[in-house]
């Protein structure tokens, strides 16, 4: 057993991270970056584990712990519905590893000026760890305070910076880490995996579907659909055949959080895409979301080629916008206009 045993694939990063800590040359700024499902929080959870010599945050994704801090925090009064509203600013683990999340759907500049006065301004015994998730949801000011700290680190602290869009990270942060990329895992390890997990299902058709994203392929395996998937066909069905478009879109998307419409934006690409190979003659191995290969052969007739590339260039708009935290009902609302107004115009 080791630190690494919930991450499935990514070898050579966990061997290249544990010859770094056993020769004590792991850099002290680390940026893991790619996509969403790749493993990125467990191998932070498993690096400081290994650098503090026992088990952090628990595994996988820190989830019995999370539960735990709940447990805790109703036991003290808190009501559940501000607990799932709000997270904690620092979570901690016996004073040497910190736990920074996202604050409803931002990471805030005050959670890193609590970390450096309350737990970081004082000399530790022995190695300390900072996870920072999801830092692409940090605005410039939280980013900026953050590569003050990390170009003159604390004695024995180790920043863990995770991203699923390297882009949205300055250049002067990227410059100062140690950049580990997640790539996509190859089928055979995500159904050995997954198989000894016990996960049946329409296994063969998930792992087509999940593109070598263990967490896509365990997700499509055992719920048979993805949430923000459905919507996006939904969206591109409503715009194709309903008169009232606007309102319909906009109920479907008015409860969704920031993150959420930023994977729908994701998916409205992909099954764009899927679309336009479609038109092209592609088999079913050549799609990116084959399950849904009835309703996009509906639609066709009603989208052109020019209009579904419309869709992408415009949910690459939305998502810029709702990095920008402009409020997410004018991004749907904008959207739906433009991607009705491309397909109209064909």
């Amino acid at each position: 057993m080791t630190y690494f045993d919930s991450i499935i694939g990514q070898d050579s990063i966990k061997a290249h991270l544990s010859e770094l800590v056993n020769r004590n040359a792991l850099p002290h700024s680390l940026l893991f970056y790619g996509e969403a499902g790749l493993g990125k929080l467990d191998m932070a959870i498993g690096l400081a584990s290994l650098l503090l010599g026992r088990q952090v945050f628990s595994q996988p994704k820190g989830t019995a712990y999370l539960e735990a801090v709940k447990e805790a925090r109703l036991a003290n009064g808190e009501t559940e519905k501000r607990i799932e509203a709000e997270g904690l600013p620092i979570y901690m683990d016996k004073g040497d590893a910190f736990w920074i999340r996202p604050m409803k759907t931002t990471l805030r500049v005050e959670q890193w000026y609590s970390l450096l006065q309350d737990h970081l301004s004082v000399a530790g015994n022995g190695n300390r760890v900072v996870i920072v998730e999801d830092f692409h949801t940090a605005n410039a000011v939280m980013a900026n305070a953050m590569l003050k700290t990390i170009e003159e680190p604390p004695e024995q602290v180790y920043f863990i910076i995770i991203t699923n869009k390297i882009n949205t990270v300055l250049p002067t942060i990227i410059s100062r880490c140690m950049g580990v990329g997640f790539n996509s895992v190859d089928v055979d390890t995500i159904r050995k995996a997954l198989v000894a997990r016990g996960i049946t299902g329409d296994m063969e058709q998930a792992l087509l579907a999940g593109h070598g994203n263990p967490q896509l392929v365990e997700k499509l395996a055992t719920q048979g659909r993805i949430e923000m998937l459905e919507l996006a066909v939904k969206v591109m069905d409503i715009l194709a055949f309903e008169t009232r478009w606007f309102s319909m879109i906009s109920l479907a998307c008015e409860s969704l959080p920031r993150e959420s419409l930023t994977e729908l934006m994701h998916w409205l690409r992909l099954v764009s895409r899927d679309m336009m190979a479609l038109k092209m003659g592609a088999q079913d191995a050549q799609l990116q979301v084959p399950m849904y290969k009835t309703q996009l052969l509906r639609l066709l007739p009603r989208w052109s080629m020019q209009a579904l590339s419309e869709v992408i260039t415009e949910t690459l708009q939305a998502e810029r916008a709702l990095r920008l935290h402009i409020k997410t009902a004018l991004v749907v609302d904008g959207l739906s206009i433009a991607l009705h107004d491309a397909r109209e115009e064909d």
